[in-house]
């Protein structure tokens, strides 16, 4: 065979591969319902690749736009009918966004073939085709969270309402998802999710509060059902040999003797100058499956916060060595909480690569949550004993 023949097959099938690469790498999609709204919209792989990443495409299906927003590893995180400014994306992070933008164009290409998919979806004023307009014509948008219930989305044109759009905070509506689906895609996102935000120099001397430790200093947070599941962050005093003397300043506390305090500022506070710290998540599914992930504990906190939720610690007990406590994830925008049972040996918690265990709960409703800790009743006791 001559040689040129062989080289030109060899470039060929190369490029080949390269472009089947490419597609479907640009073809991977966040959740199997943006992959079935793609292929009703008929979009290549060539219609979802961007330059740069991430990225947020301007398509159009006949004369609809489109919005299409692909994440920093070429994933489509997000497909709808654009409806939101992006600066109000920016300054007012929500979860209503995508999901009433892909909402929208479920019901305009009816992608989902079960007519009740959005039957929660109730207009007080308008219909859907105003809806797949008010990107256009809307001189404004505001939303209301009504009792940690409801949301309701208003655009006005002038001082005149358009379209007025109410809907239930439900997690599973707002990811237009089902648990099983959000367990396993959480999972599958956090074991390559990494952290890149560097860590900032705090100055919380003007927050922080005295306690009988004249050492110790407590920063008061929120408190989270009842009083003992907090964000309280605690500080000491630290002392550093200089050539002019002892240098002291403010730090947050991690100290064997102090193993409370120490174990609450590592599960509240993302700023802990400790980068050595890992964490071992064990999920429990809802299918009764278990998963085990090993990860740093500051890529878990920064992907838990990408995510929209806060951390509230709850200290339980130090039973010989063994420290344990409640974290919740709370994501008060979608309506679920992550509950997190940790526990540390402080023969790992203190050494040079401090290690956690958790016992996971993912997307448990808020709802399940208040019954578990909220105030005690003949029918409801709280479950848990927290140390004051």
């Amino acid at each position: 065979m001559n040689i040129a023949i062989i080289k030109t097959r060899t470039i060929l099938l190369a490029v080949t591969a390269l472009l089947t690469a490419t597609m479907g790498y640009a073809q991977q999609f966040q959740a199997s319902h943006l992959k079935k709204a793609a292929t009703k919209l008929k979009f290549n792989a060539s219609d979802l690749v961007a330059d740069t990443l991430p990225a947020t495409l301007q398509l159009k299906t006949g004369t609809q736009p489109i919005v299409a927003r692909i994440d920093s590893k070429g994933v489509v995180e997000h497909l709808g009918v654009p409806l939101f400014a992006e600066e109000m994306r920016q300054l007012q992070p929500s979860p209503i966004y995508d999901y009433l933008e892909y909402t929208v164009l479920d019901r305009l290409f009816k992608v989902s073939e079960n007519t009740l998919t959005h039957q929660d979806l109730k207009f007080e004023k308008g219909n859907l085709a105003q809806l797949a307009k008010v990107n256009d014509e809307a001189d404004g948008c505001t939303i209301e969270n009504l009792a940690d219930k409801y949301y309701r989305v208003r655009w006005t044109k002038g001082e005149a309402p358009i379209v007025i759009v109410s809907f239930p905070i439900n997690y599973e509506l707002l990811a237009n998802s089902n648990r099983k689906e959000l367990e396993l895609n959480f999972i599958r996102d956090i074991k390559t999710f990494t952290d890149n935000t560097p860590m900032t120099q705090k100055d919380l001397s003007a927050q922080m509060v005295a306690t009988k430790d004249p050492d110790l200093f407590v920063v008061p947070g929120e408190h989270y059902l009842i009083n003992e599941i907090n964000s309280n962050r605690y500080l000491t005093v630290n002392s550093k040999d200089t050539d002019g003397g002892n240098e002291h300043h403010l730090g947050f506390v991690f100290d064997r003797h102090q193993p409370q305090e120490s174990f609450a500022n590592l599960m509240v506070e993302p700023d802990m100058p400790i980068d050595s710290a890992r964490i071992e998540l064990e999920f429990v599914l809802g299918n009764y499956k278990r998963d085990t992930v090993n990860v740093a504990l500051r890529d878990w906190m920064a992907f838990c916060r990408k995510q929209g939720c806060q951390p509230y610690f709850g200290f339980e007990e130090n039973n010989g060595g063994t420290l344990t406590g409640t974290l919740i994830m709370r994501n008060k925008q979608s309506g679920y909480d992550h509950i997190v049972a940790v526990r540390a040996e402080e023969s790992e918690f203190f050494a040079d690569h401090p290690l956690v265990h958790a016992k996971v709960y993912l997307f448990t409703p808020s709802s399940n949550v208040r019954n578990l800790f909220g105030k005690a009743t003949k029918s409801n006791r709280p479950r848990i004993k927290y140390a004051k």
